[in-house]
């Protein structure tokens, strides 16, 4: 993780669905971690 973080080692998905696993989330959160999606609201 520490190599992650300071870019010596590159994420990748293959990683980072590994480390999702042990984390108990989703390979995406840790993939695209700035991406926000817009809330639509109904008119």
């Amino acid at each position: 993780i520490s190599a992650i973080e300071n870019d010596r080692v590159k994420l990748g998905v293959e990683r980072a669905k590994v480390i999702a696993i042990a984390l108990k989330c989703h390979p995406a959160v840790l993939v695209f971690p700035g991406w926000e999606i817009k809330k639509e609201t109904a008119a």
